[in-house]
């Protein structure tokens, strides 16, 4: 999610969400090239350094082309970077000859004839020393109150793969409802859409 004019960054109580920028790629390489992370991502498999290089300087386009785009999050305490979270455009089919719609979070790769609707979708990876400790919890609330009160985005989805438990128990914390599936590189996800009013709670 690119910030607005004037904000380098968004915080919440333990962590600070910032541009991510070419500095990151040794965390992304090593981030992306874990088995257990990459599990439940749409390509399902571990990246190259070559395709987390092409990863960011996707994100970078993304921060000048439409304003969305993943956040790296760091840690307040020792500043470490353990993860990114963010808001990126997810191009989802409008009239879907089959019964599940495709998806492609690359405008190059929607077919010429398809008829699509544009949809910010919230996502998340953490590098797995950091699971369990209510990052992914803190850093999605953070990245959608800012979308809520400073972006004015009227709809936010997240696509949740079937049997990702952990990021289903993050979405239903926060009241999101299931609102059919979409397929991405032909895997399917539960699509979910976020409440755009969530009362305060802790992590």
């Amino acid at each position: 999610m690119t910030l607005a004019r004037g904000t380098d960054r968004i915080e919440s109580e333990r962590l600070i969400l910032r541009r991510i920028d070419y500095a990151d790629l040794g965390f992304f390489t090593d981030l992306h090239a874990d088995p257990e992370v990459a599990r439940y991502l749409p390509h399902g498999r571990p990246r190259s350094s070559q395709e987390s290089l092409a990863w960011i300087q996707s994100v970078l386009r993304t921060y000048e082309e439409s304003a969305l785009g993943q956040l790296a999050v760091l840690r307040k305490r020792d500043g470490m970077l353990i993860g990114r979270c963010g808001l990126s455009y997810l191009a989802v089919e409008a009239r879907a000859a089959a019964a599940v719609p495709r998806g492609w979070y690359q405008r190059a790769e929607v077919p010429d004839a398809a008829e699509i609707v544009l949809e910010p979708e919230l996502g998340y990876t953490f590098h797995r020393t950091s699971w369990g400790q209510g990052y992914a919890s803190e850093a999605t609330r953070c990245v959608f109150d800012y979308a809520c009160d400073k972006l004015k985005l009227p709809r936010v989805v997240s696509l949740i793969h079937p049997d990702n438990v952990r990021s289903l128990r993050v979405a239903q914390r926060f009241g999101v409802q299931r609102e059919g599936m979409v397929e991405v590189m032909k895997r399917s996800y539960g699509r979910f859409v976020w409440p755009m009013s969530i009362p305060s709670q802790g992590t």
